[in-house]
């Protein structure tokens, strides 16, 4: 039975998640024969156990778990509500270990923090690192030397009962005085508790900060980001300001190690991020994962970061982990600060890759001239887009919740879905209908007032009114729109015009030609122009080799070889310009072959190189 079994079995004994894992702590502690009785804090924190979920518990488990095991256990038994909102991820033994020696190896014994240190794996990891180095009891490890923080003070009780059961295992009796702090660690105050605990500084830093994303966080959590230079603008994820505290809290000639994820990298949202670590200038080492999933049943993008504090240099060192490569034996490639100026995308690649891109952000005009919009942004969408399951000259007639409505045409526009389309006969197949309650009129749209919408479309009206709960739901409740009705936002709704649609992600190059003024598109973005012939030049660039080449490098990628297309990520590539006489062949039949081998000459035929090197 794996882990992920185990714990399946385990969630049906009791709702009590916490009864279920002082059980396990109680099982884990019979099976290896210690006395929990000789741990202060194991003692206390079992008093109040129930002895009948303990016999459910050893019924399930058949065999001795491993301390390692019983972390991953205790990961996974965190309710996937909290999961999301605390962005609690179980790190695999494999990575915790390379953070922990590639970052405690000092001469001296190092004070170490985990500033968001959950269920332990990284302290556990490191008092048995720590332990078997500098030959010194648990108990004085623990006591002296670890520290930690946590916003949840059931992942606090935890990690004491594992650091608890380490010395018990040892032999040792455990009177430990812990050292954690159940607090925000983004508030400041939380900060300043830290500082006067270590008033020069903490030798080590390790973890595995909060995986959430900004529209996921608690509004005290997003002032708190306020606090810190490298997330005080823009949409920051949780775990970006982690990096600032970090170092911030390190001594002079203390290291970091952190696995996270790697958006920081080339994402908008880790540009006051770059700024930061550009203007420190400590020793950088990344190994980046790239689209390889480390975590089990959790899609993420990750790298291990290591900073020196110590070193003060312009190199990074950075190596992306293959198939030829592994954490141990590898070779670091060296980019430096200076090379990306005020916060820029890292984008680290060979020197033959870097050559190429160059001539495809070079070679003419880049798409950044052009219009590129974002959809619309109801956030209903299954409440305002649909598929009819018929129509008469009237009403188009949909199903909702099981029943079946009719929604006046009239209020109705044409939408299309960039996400799933490939192909323009594909545009026509997925063709959706919009409930659009605006009238557009010299490029703008004004929300139709709602007495007019109630007698001028009631069906409609009747339809949305039915489901104005959910409505109301929006923005978490706080949405200030004009009217109940209105859409979540106001972008995307004077796209109007003839236009390319392109994905958010893909795992290939797409641009749809729609050539219908009247349709307008979400969950994608669209080229707009209202000259057909542009369009269609256009689209033979974006959807070329060298185009997928310039994504696969210098964009965001996604499992299973998908790569983003925003906005961002494209606005560099160059259209070369061109002549009548080449327009005219691009407009004529060939296949892509043909167009590939035009479109790469174009940029300059000696740097043609294979499109993959995955």
């Amino acid at each position: 039975m794996n882990i992920k079994q185990l714990v399946n079995k385990l969630l049906k004994i009791s709702d009590d998640v916490t009864s279920i894992e002082k059980a396990l702590i109680c099982s884990f502690a019979e099976r290896i024969a210690v006395d929990t009785d000789k741990s202060q804090w194991l003692k206390s924190y079992l008093s109040s156990i129930d002895y009948s979920i303990v016999d459910k518990v050893n019924q399930i488990i058949e065999r001795k778990l491993t301390l390692n095991e019983l972390i991953a256990i205790f990961e996974m038994l965190v309710p996937q509500s909290e999961k999301k909102e605390k962005g609690v991820v179980y790190t695999p033994e494999v990575i915790t270990r390379y953070i922990v020696s590639h970052t405690l190896n000092c001469d001296n014994i190092p004070t170490v923090l985990d500033p968001s240190c959950g269920c332990g794996a990284f302290l556990v990891m490191a008092a048995e690192y720590m332990h078997e180095r500098y030959g010194i009891p648990y108990s004085e490890i623990i006591s002296s030397y670890l520290y930690g923080v946590d916003i949840d003070s059931n992942a606090i009780d935890r990690i004491k009962s594992l650091l608890s059961l380490i010395v018990l295992m040892n032999g040792e009796e455990e009177k430990c005085s812990f050292n954690f702090i159940c607090s925000d660690t983004l508030d400041k105050k939380t900060y300043d508790r830290l500082h006067k605990m270590q008033k020069n500084g903490f030798d080590c830093v390790v973890g595995n900060p909060p995986y959430v994303r900004n529209k996921n966080m608690s509004e005290d959590t997003k002032r708190h980001l306020t606090n810190w230079v490298s997330s005080s603008i823009g949409n920051v994820d949780l775990y970006i300001p982690f990096f600032e505290i970090g170092i911030k809290l390190l001594s002079d000639n203390g290291r970091l190690g952190y696995i996270s994820p790697n958006s920081y990298l080339q994402g908008v949202n880790g540009r006051s991020l770059r700024k930061y670590l550009s203007d420190e200038q400590h020793q950088l080492e990344i190994i980046d994962f790239r689209d390889s999933q480390v975590f089990e049943n959790v899609t993420s993008y990750t790298c291990i970061t290591l900073i020196d504090k110590s070193v003060k240099t312009e190199a990074i060192k950075y190596f992306r982990l293959n198939e030829t490569n592994t954490l141990e034996n590898h070779t670091f490639s060296e980019y430096h600060y200076t090379d990306f100026p005020d916060g820029k995308p890292w984008r680290m690649r060979e020197s033959c890759i870097d050559e190429v891109i160059h001539k495809l952000e070079s070679s003419g005009t880049p798409l950044s001239k052009w219009k590129i919009r974002n959809g619309l942004a109801t956030l209903k969408n299954d409440i305002y887009f649909f598929s009819p399951i018929r129509e008469d000259k009237t009403y188009y007639y949909r199903m909702y919740n099981e029943k079946e409505y009719k929604i006046e045409k009239n209020i109705c526009i044409k939408v299309a879905k960039p996400n799933i389309i490939k192909s323009e006969s594909e545009l026509e197949q997925k063709m959706e209908i919009a409930i659009f309650p605006y009238i557009h009129s010299n490029d703008t749209c004004s929300l139709i007032k709602e007495d007019v919408f109630k007698s001028k479309y009631p069906e409609t009206y009747k339809f949305l009114r039915e489901y104005k709960y959910l409505l109301q739901e929006r923005d978490k409740g706080h949405g200030n729109y004009p009217a109940w009705y209105a859409y979540g936002r106001t972008q995307g709704m004077n796209n109007f015009g003839k236009k390319l649609l392109i994905p958010y992600i893909s795992g290939s190059p797409v641009a749809v030609l729609s050539e219908d003024p009247n349709v307008l598109f979400y969950c994608g973005y669209a080229l707009i122009s209202d000259n057909t012939e542009e369009l269609k030049i256009l689209k033979v660039f974006l959807e070329s080799e060298a185009f997928w080449y310039y994504i696969y490098h210098t964009s965001k990628p996604y499992s299973k070889g998908y790569m983003a297309f925003a906005k961002n990520y494209i606005i560099n590539f160059t259209i070369p310009e061109l002549s009548e006489k080449e327009k005219k062949y691009l407009l004529s039949s060939h296949d892509r072959k043909e167009l590939d081998d035009f479109v790469w000459e174009k940029y300059d035929s000696k740097i043609i190189m294979p499109l993959k090197e995955q």
